[in-house]
């Protein structure tokens, strides 16, 4: 998103200047700022209005409980780790 903001006020600063150049440059960096963003969103499975919001108005307070880890963490050094792999059929 601010790829294509950035663009697009180049764009009106050329416009403002009169500068032909400016102005093509801009457009060119704001169009292919908002492709970007559009590919973004799609890749993220998110709307662009919520992009562009930021999650404005939401009731989210991050009050909930707090996540509660499951299992066990084993520890091993890198020794140990190189000799796994060592030993390993596929990795």
């Amino acid at each position: 998103v601010l790829n294509s903001y950035s663009g697009w006020a180049l764009c009106a600063e050329g416009f403002m200047l009169d500068m032909p150049l400016l102005t093509t440059v801009g457009a060119l960096i704001g169009c292919s700022g908002a492709a970007l963003t559009k590919i973004m969103c799609d890749a993220m499975n998110r709307d662009i209005v919520s992009v562009i919001l930021g999650g404005y108005g939401t009731k989210g307070t991050g009050k909930g409980e707090a996540m509660k880890f499951e299992g066990e963490a084993t520890m091993t050094s890198v020794d140990d780790t190189v000799k796994l792999l060592a030993e390993a059929e596929s990795v």
